[in-house]
């Protein structure tokens, strides 16, 4: 947040504003797949042999239970998701969503993620009279941007929370 905040700020000193999207993922570490990361961390990463079988591991045979006033539930198995709380968990999400990039930088300047907290930004200068120039062309920039994104979550398994997804507009007088 540092970043993007320190971003927008320099934006702002040089009489600019900045379209900020911040983009909200719904149960995001619950629908990882293990395959597609493994895949990913393989093809991408370069992880292969014990390295890649740890991982494997590390991901295989999870389930998880509830207990509800003294009844312990089935257990369920894990097919989906990287273990939350663990120091792996967002390295691994990361990872998995490491394609977002590729998407976004067909599109924008800016973008800055850890784990599944996105911000897409793009910066205008307004015209002094109306405010609106460079407005258009930001929103044009950034429309495509997320349907693209929009698309690649749908492959990858992951939902895009419209409900809580913003859009901003920051700028001084």
């Amino acid at each position: 947040m540092l970043r993007v905040k320190n971003d927008i700020l320099l934006n702002m000193n040089k009489q600019h504003v900045t379209l900020l999207v911040l983009l909200d993922l719904s149960a995001a570490f619950d629908t990882v797949d293990h395959n597609v990361l493994l895949s990913r961390l393989h093809s991408k990463f370069g992880i292969s042999g014990t390295a890649l079988e740890w991982f494997s591991s590390y991901l295989s045979r999870r389930s998880q239970r509830v207990m509800v006033q003294g009844h312990l539930s089935q257990n369920l198995n894990l097919d989906f998701c990287v273990p939350q709380g663990s120091c792996l968990g967002p390295l691994l999400f990361t990872i998995y969503a490491s394609t977002l990039f590729d998407v976004i930088k067909a599109h924008l300047p800016m973008v800055h993620c850890y784990a599944d907290d996105t911000q897409l930004y793009v910066s205008f200068r307004p015209n002094k009279s109306t405010g609106q120039t460079g407005q258009f062309e930001a929103v044009t920039a950034i429309q495509p941007c997320v349907n693209d994104i929009r698309n690649w979550m749908t492959n990858d398994k992951l939902l895009l929370n419209d409900v809580k997804t913003e859009f901003l507009m920051i700028g001084t007088k």
